[in-house]
Formats: structure tokens, sequence, C-alpha cells
């Protein structure tokens, strides 16, 4: 069957009003022109779409570790009031315990939260070299790897995002450790706290980096800015859209107003019955994935700038009257310590490991993505008294959601609940990285929740309606989390093959215009 051309018109759609008869005259060439429009962008997205699945799941290189060991925290010998002032320290924002180079060691945050932390031996209060942030920052990721011979090919600190370390891994200052070994080659560590967060290999470090082209078209906001990319992303994916419905309406709807008997001399015919075939088939996930990625991009127009959001005052050392050493410590069962500014005094942060031995995990890798954590117990010392403060934890997140709140311009809002999260889930996912966070959910119309870190003082997510439906539309309409049961590799081929589809059709439209002229 063929398509009416603009000069041949049957006598049913000319008894039709002078209107719909020009509308079903133009319609088709109207389709194919907005298809021309977006047939190069449609068949970047859908190729890039295939490739998400492989560098995600499949071809995910694998590291030794992604966690470290819930082990005891090293204890100090010399108190840290004596070390500060041994070095002249004056004022800090924060301190932890870390084994560098198998040794006690207090990590010293004193400057910003992006400088980089100084280091002191706990033992002898002397201070380590300029370079010991990147040689405990080689030394994890020598952890994680589990390769300690391996050569040191490269070690940048990060204190902004690059295009091989992008803003979806949100974790920053970090340091990029490349190693010469085989596998997983390039390893982003942070050092305060110290976690992995991320690592590829030279082929899934390609993929990223094509996706980021191909599919967020990241060159678009290098050589422009934000907001021209998401503009014009969304004027393309507007003209998918209304390419999609006059397909729909073309090849579905009105199929009996516009085709005629195909002539013996038409080189085409067979190319719009499969474009038409295939059309009509991928023409719902073609509008989802257009309609979820265009309500996607649309929220970028408002930059994602959570890493504004950290409330780490400078401590003056004096205020630490009652010295860690001084608590009644169970050092055995201590993880780790940190500060924390609460009400305008400065209590120490005392993470204690899981009870059971079965919760104290390696970290060996699993394969895929660590999606839980064991959030360990904190109590709160006060640094001037040592006692404990009662209810600490709600206590500081609650200081640190509502410091974010007025932060953002946001006027005051009843807390309507509080809980610990250790596992990303439907609202706060993977894409936000960090764990444990509090969860602080607001009474407000929109139903704020921010989730914070109390472990760096950071805010981790803010969450408003307009986020919750776009996380629904593009978890269930992009990502098929729909069929999510079925397992991952279910998913991930259902989206492949959808993807797939819309590529199909697209090159088939693309086949059909240049051998039709």
């Amino acid at each position: 069957m063929e398509l009416i051309t603009p000069n041949a018109a049957p006598a049913e759609v000319l008894r039709t009003s002078p209107a719909r008869r020009f509308v079903q005259r133009n319609m088709y060439r109207w389709h194919r022109l907005i298809g021309l429009l977006t047939v190069v962008p449609v068949i970047c997205w859908t190729l890039s779409g295939l490739l998400h699945p492989l560098m995600s799941n499949w071809l995910r290189p694998k590291i030794a570790n992604e966690k470290l060991p819930a082990v005891p925290a090293p204890r100090p010998t010399l108190p840290l009031g004596q070390v500060l002032a041994q070095s002249g320290v004056r004022q800090l924002t924060n301190v932890r315990l870390v084994r560098w180079a198998g040794q006690p060691t207090y990590q010293v945050q004193v400057a910003s939260a992006t400088a980089a932390p100084r280091y002191f031996d706990a033992t002898t209060g002397a201070a380590l070299p300029p370079a010991a942030d990147r040689q405990y920052a080689e030394q994890l990721a020598r952890y994680f790897t589990q390769d300690s011979v391996a050569r040191l090919v490269l070690a940048e600190r990060l204190t902004g995002f690059t295009q091989d370390y992008p803003f979806v891994n949100r974790l920053l200052p970090v340091w990029k450790i490349e190693l010469d070994r085989p596998g997983v080659t390039t390893v982003y560590v942070e050092t305060l706290p110290a976690r992995l967060a991320g690592f590829n290999n030279p082929a899934r470090q390609a993929f990223l980096r094509m996706f980021n082209w191909l599919h967020t078209w990241g060159w678009l906001e290098l050589i422009a800015n934000n907001t021209v990319r998401v503009v014009v992303m969304l004027v393309l994916l507007g003209i998918v859209i209304a390419s999609a419905l006059s397909g729909l309406l073309i090849y579905g709807f009105m199929w009996k107003k516009f085709r005629r008997p195909r002539s013996v001399k038409d080189q085409v015919g067979w190319l719009r019955k499969y474009h038409r075939a295939v059309g009509l088939a991928v023409a719902l996930v073609t509008l989802t994935f257009a309609g979820s990625g265009a309500f996607h991009v649309y929220l970028k127009l408002h930059a994602d700038n959570r890493l504004a959001y950290v409330h780490a005052p400078a401590v003056a050392a004096a205020q630490l009257k009652t010295d860690l050493t001084q608590l009644p410590l169970n050092w055995a069962t201590v993880q780790n310590v940190a500060l924390a500014e609460l009400n305008g005094q400065v209590y120490y942060q005392v993470y204690q490991l899981p009870a059971d031995e079965a919760a104290a995990t390696t970290g060996v890798s699993t394969g895929q993505p660590v999606e839980s954590v064991r959030a360990a117990r904190v109590t709160y010392y006060s640094a001037a008294t040592g006692q404990v403060l009662a209810e600490g934890s709600t206590q500081y997140a609650h200081q640190l959601a509502n410091g974010f709140l007025a932060q953002a311009g946001s006027g005051p809002a009843a807390v309507v609940k509080t809980q610990v999260l250790d596992h990303f889930g439907e609202e706060y996912n993977f894409i936000n990285k960090r764990l444990p966070v509090v969860q602080v959910d607001y009474a407000t119309p929109t139903r704020t929740t921010l989730y914070v870190e109390p472990a760096t003082g950071r805010l981790a997510a803010r969450i408003d309606n307009a986020d919750r439906y776009e996380g629904l539309s593009f978890g269930f309409l992009h990502k098929f989390h729909l069929v999510g049961g079925l397992g991952k590799n279910i998913r991930d081929v259902v989206t492949m093959l959808s993807a797939l589809g819309v590529l199909v059709v697209s090159l088939l439209g693309l086949w059909l215009f240049l051998k039709a002229r």
C-alpha cells in the first residue's frame, strides 16, 4: 500500500471540508519534515541507550572490594589537643582516625571542606608530609583493587567534576588514582570519610564518555551552558513526540484515508510497509522515552547545587576541653569518630561497630553496585564536659536539615518524620551515592524531604513533589522499572529491545526519504 502524495487525492478526501482536506493532504509531508529534524538526535539517543545496560550491568567491571571492612578504629596514644598544640593548629572543622601506612593517625580537616586534610601521627604527634593525603588515597585504591604491586600511573585530586568523573558521581573532593594493571585501572576515592567513589576500566570509560556526548549532550554544555543544552533538548524531544503522534495518526488511526493500491512501479512501498509496522509497534515506547526524557531534562533547568550545602564550621582547638582520649569508650567497639557542631556546642560523634559479627562485612564486591550499608550507632559526647547528649543523632539531623532549608530560602516548617536510611530505594536511589543518611520530612505544600549525611554535614538530596513525579516517570517510562520484578537482566533486555525498535523505525524512515527523492 502507498501513501497519498500531495498531487493525488481520492474522492473521499475531496468531499471533505477544505481545512480537513488541507490537513490530510499535508499530514504526511509534515510527518516527514519533523521526522527529518530529529532523525540524527534520535539515532544518537537510541544508540547510547543501547549502551547504557551494557556499561551499567553486563560489561560493568568488577573490583575486589567496594567497601572498607568494619574494624575497630586505631586507638590514639597522644591526646588530640596535645597533637594540635604541638603543630600549632588552632582551629579545625573535623577529625577522624585512620591507619596511615599501618600507623594510628589523626586525619584533621583544618580548612574548608574542599581542602586536603592534614595527617598527624597519633603515637608521636609528628606531622606527616604534605603528600600524606595522596598516599592515603593510594592506600585505599590498592585495598579496593587488592593490588599492592601495580605501578602508580597518576594521582590527581579532583575538586570539580570532569568529563571522566561527571556530576552523576556526586562525591567531591576525590582522588583519581590510575594503576598500571589489567581490569580496573582507574579508582576514585574519597579520603574524608574514606570510601570508594567510583572505578573504571578503559572500555567502560569510553562507554561513559560516549554516553555523555550522545545521550546527555554534555558537549553542548561545554560550548554553551546548561540552559542552552536543556532548551535545545526539550525542543527536539517535543518534535520527536509530534513525529510519533503524527506517525500514529497516519499509519494507525487514519490509514484508510491515506493508502491507495500500490503501483507496480513503486520502488519504496516495501519500505513504507516495514516503517509502518515497526513504527506502530514502538509508538508507545517512543512516546514514553521522549515524554519521560523531556520531563527529566526540564527539571535540569534548575542547577543541582547540593554540594553547596555543607555544615562544617571552624572549631577552636581550645573548645575541645575534654579530649577524645578521655572519653569513657570501649575502643574495641569504636569504628570511628568525627566532630559535630550542634546549637553552638562541639560534640564528638562516636560511631560504634555492629554488635553482631555477621554484620561486620569485609566489603568484598558482589559485582553489582552497593545498595545498602550497615548504619552504625552514633553517640554524641560533649567536647566540653564529656557527657552524652540524649537523642544526639536526631537533634543533629534536624539542625542540618533546618539549616539547609533556610539556606535554600524556604521558611521554617514542621518536621513530620525522621528516620535513618541504610539502603537505596525508589525515592532516595543509587544516583545519590551517600549512605547512611537521615531522612527528614517536612509539612510543606510540596512535601519537602531532605536527606542529610551527618558523617560529613552535607545535604545528600532534596526531594519535592515534582521530583517524585519525575522519578516515577523516569523510572517506569524510561528505565522500565515496571518489569523490575522479573530481574535486572530482563528489564535491561526489554529496555534495549525498545531502544532498538525506535532506532530501526528511524533508520527505515530515513531510508524511505532518501529512496523517494
